[in-house]
């Protein structure tokens, strides 16, 4: 999902234009106010979002194109579990950095907490680029100009191969083509819709379960809402048949209110039972960590 505008690489402004991170967010924050506890210590809105943009995970991308890259995807009919992982990850930060009254540390594992979990239940997000892109990429090394690796240019063996492969990837039906087209759709449509309109809407029973934050199990209720998302076979429709009047309705009332409520459940669930007077030894998890134990 965008976060930035690519162009601005660095500027103060990233993100501002469009920013569908951050939009979400704001209201995900919003609606987390609403149900912790009126004295918990958690990063406010404008400290998350410092951690958005050119300072997040798709600024990551730019920064250095293919090293330690977190992606973001995932096949819900096929999962390898690396993006859930993930998402534990930064929620197990979370909960130390909180612990800890680490604000700093706990706005940055919030913003791309929130972030994983929005990507993970985008449904531009439920194909196999992965394997689309090592397939197209006959020759694995970037492109690079001037020493700097440009990514999204598929390499091929010959001139001819790299222009073959790169029509399949940004051609009028290619893979990016199809992935940025729709994520646009996405985007305008948060940045129309009122706060409130994009907010969950939520029983007495659904607010009281919340708000039993501890008892929440996070890769639970994020399975739960990849589901409900799969199901409606949203990125299928459009690549079929593109953007239609059900898609916008979908969006707008289905997709972006259950990705508001599965970031507030991944702030909520982290929230510290009871104040913790002692600082723990630091133990955060790294991807690379994980990696290693792989």
């Amino acid at each position: 999902m965008y976060s930035t505008v690519g162009l601005l690489k660095n500027s103060k402004h990233s993100g501002k234009l469009i920013g569908t991170h951050q939009r979400l967010d704001k209201i995900a924050r919003a609606l987390f106010a609403r149900l912790a506890p009126e004295d918990v210590d958690f990063p406010t809105y404008k400290e998350i979002v410092h951690f958005e943009g050119t300072r997040g995970p798709d600024g990551l991308k730019r920064k250095s194109p293919g090293v330690d890259e977190p992606m973001h995807f995932i096949l819900p009919d096929d999962d390898d579990g690396k993006l859930v992982q993930m998402i534990k990850n930064h929620h197990h930060n979370l909960k130390i950095a909180l612990k800890d009254h680490n604000r700093e540390r706990s706005a940055f594992e919030a913003s791309w907490l929130a972030h994983a979990i929005t990507d993970g239940l985008t449904p531009a997000h439920h194909f196999p680029y992965e394997q689309a892109i090592s397939e197209l990429m006959s020759d694995k090394d970037y492109v690079t100009i001037f020493g700097q690796p440009i990514k999204g240019i598929m390499r091929g063996d010959s001139l001819k191969q790299t222009a073959h492969n790169n029509w399949l990837y940004w051609g009028p039906e290619g893979y990016m083509t199809k992935h940025i087209a729709y994520e646009y759709r996405v985007a305008m449509i948060t940045k129309r819709k009122t706060m409130k309109s994009l907010t969950p809407k939520l029983s007495r029973k659904e607010i009281s379960r919340l708000k039993d934050y501890s008892s929440l199990d996070l890769t639970a209720e994020f399975y739960n809402s990849l589901k409900k998302i799969h199901e409606l076979k949203m990125y299928d429709t459009f690549r079929e048949e593109g953007w239609t009047t059900d898609l916008s309705r979908d969006t707008a009332q289905i997709l972006l209110p259950e990705i508001v409520k599965m970031i507030t459940i991944g702030w909520l669930s982290a929230l510290p039972e009871k104040p913790i007077t002692e600082k723990p030894a630091d133990n955060h998890i790294t991807d690379k960590d994980q990696n290693a134990k792989a």
